[in-house]
């Protein structure tokens, strides 16, 4: 099994995500047509209560494991390193056993106080994920800290893929019986697609002996450490990195009942206020599409970090914050410009007829905010500065929670508030970390060398695809013509978007050679002469 670079395993990870977020964006409008906007706001509802426990139980120690693996190996230390994943797996088993247990008790009670007791059953059809997950997440955190990228991206697809056919058909199927066990269909298919994904990396990791430590990659005088040691610093890792993921979801599971109930005290009915929900939901959907590479990148840099950092390397450190930025404006911008532009277009191929376009032309500009979360979280995770980012975000979470509370109730403006409130619970924390990056850790991040590329690239992307959009409006199609239209228009964008970037400097080919040395080949010979 071959070890990657941050760049290459970038690349891999990127890959998978997008293919993810593609069934997901293929498979979230399928199920809102199975199952109603009544019953995919029941669903938004039960998958959100899910969300949170997943976070709570996965999300912390997976990140915890592949750190500290990361280290133990920069350190020549591997059987540690093969113990310490062993201890945590047995946690992981134990709390999401524990974790399963409690959500399924507790459902009925998330239901009632969300206003929406048909959630139970959906919930309780959840509740056994956590376990899967958990084994999961201890599997992934450990091939992660060894930079084994190929079969983390591999389980994510097929976890994925066993997640929508199921779904989609359990879904259908039940929808025959009531709308209630409809939705507890189009949750079944969690499950079973996180037990796929654990079988292929049980395999993997057995089939590259990866439980085996050969003796010349130990190092003999790496320091031991007792069993104690290890859980002990796995759960120093695990907790506050838990806490700072956690904040977000227990921000959106206290919003979900805020924003449901001032709904009604805004005027809207039962059906109103879940078709309203519903559309928060799908726009929440969109505006997370593009932040799955960031995700990947934050997989990545995390034992890039605490690796240079084990060994007192800061310009490596240094090199990597610097990458991690350039990338977010890299993604994030032109997410921006194209989600603005190109609302409408979207919401008729994904949505037709159902509303709620004007959530993401007003909200677009919070995937930017939202990445640099992302990243700058995980910069502080692998400084060991693990409580920064929780007191930051606590800052844009209560923030958000207030302006719910008062914009959601106001008729005129009801779901849109919540859009507002999402912007400012980003925004307020990604000020607050840049500032403690830069002045307080000392790192220097130049904002504006790394957005000018990606600025004036999405610039001319926007430009060129609002033209398209307009002429396009004026042909009046059915909707597969339509479709294969904006199509089109979005890979016409994206082709704009890297010419300009590469002509720009925005991509480098040092960018490239980090990524695959293949991709620069693939530069027509004339663009090549004029990157830098």
């Amino acid at each position: 099994m071959k070890q990657m670079s941050t760049g290459r395993g970038f690349a891999y990870l990127s890959i998978a995500e997008l293919l993810v977020k593609i069934m997901s964006l293929i498979y979230v409008p399928v199920l809102v047509r199975i199952l109603g906007d009544v019953g995919h706001g029941i669903y938004a509802i039960s998958y959100e209560a899910f969300t949170l426990i997943y976070v709570l139980t996965n999300e912390g120690i997976q990140r915890g494991i592949s750190k500290l693996i990361s280290e133990l190996h920069a350190q020549g230390n591997p059987r540690d390193a093969v113990r310490a994943f062993r201890l945590s797996r047995t946690m992981l088993i134990f709390a999401g056993l524990v974790a399963s247990l409690l959500l399924y008790i507790m459902a009925p009670y998330i239901a009632n106080a969300s206003d929406t007791a048909q959630a139970t059953l959906s919930i309780r059809v959840l509740s056994p994920t956590i376990l899967i997950t958990s084994v999961l997440a201890a599997y992934r955190g450990y091939f992660l800290g060894r930079s084994f990228v190929t079969a983390n991206a591999l389980s994510k697809i097929v976890e994925q893929l066993v997640n929508v056919a199921v779904s989609l058909l359990a879904a259908y199927l039940l929808m025959r019986v009531s709308l209630v066990y409809g939705v507890a269909g189009g949750a079944l298919g969690t499950s079973i697609g996180a037990l796929a994904g654990v079988a292929l990396l049980i395999r993997e990791y057995y089939k590259a002996r990866l439980h085996k430590v050969k003796r010349q990659d130990q190092n003999p005088d790496a320091v031991h450490h007792t069993n104690q040691e290890l859980v002990r610093r796995i759960l120093s890792y695990a907790m506050p990195i838990t806490l700072t993921a956690g904040m977000m979801h227990i921000g959106g599971f206290i919003d979900m009942f805020i924003v449901n109930s001032r709904l009604s005290v805004a005027g809207l009915s039962f059906k109103a206020a879940k078709t309203a929900y519903s559309q928060l939901a799908r726009y929440k959907n969109l505006l997370y599409a593009p932040n799955t590479i960031l995700v990947a990148l934050a997989a990545v840099l995390l034992p890039g970090i605490s690796a240079a950092r084990a060994v007192n390397n800061q310009e490596e450190v240094g090199k990597k914050i610097t990458y991690a930025v350039k990338m977010v404006f890299l993604v994030t911008i032109p997410s921006f410009v194209g989600m603005a532009v190109l609302a409408g277009p979207i919401y008729d191929i994904l949505y037709p007829g159902r509303g709620g376009v004007e959530l993401l032309q007003m909200g677009a500009v919070t995937v930017v905010f939202l990445g640099f979360i992302q990243v700058q979280n995980v910069i502080f995770q692998g400084l060991g500065k693990f409580y920064w980012g929780s007191f930051t975000m606590l800052a844009g979470i209560l923030t958000k929670l207030v302006m719910n509370y008062f914009l959601v109730a106001i008729p005129s403006v009801n779901i849109q508030g919540a859009v507002i409130s999402h912007f400012m619970n980003f925004l307020i924390p990604t000020l607050a970390n840049h500032y403690l990056i830069t002045k307080v850790l000392g790192y220097k991040i130049r904002l504006g060398r790394s957005a000018k590329g990606p600025m004036i690239s999405a610039a001319a992307m926007g430009v060129v695809i609002y033209l398209l959009s307009q002429v396009f409006a004026f042909v009046k199609l059915g909707y597969a013509a339509s479709s294969l239209l904006t199509f089109i228009n979005i890979m016409v964008g994206v082709g704009v978007y890297m010419v300009f970037m590469l002509l720009t400097g925005g991509i480098t080919r040092q960018d490239l050679t980090e990524m695959s040395p293949r991709l620069l080949r693939l530069i027509p010979a004339k663009l090549r002469a004029r990157m830098k």
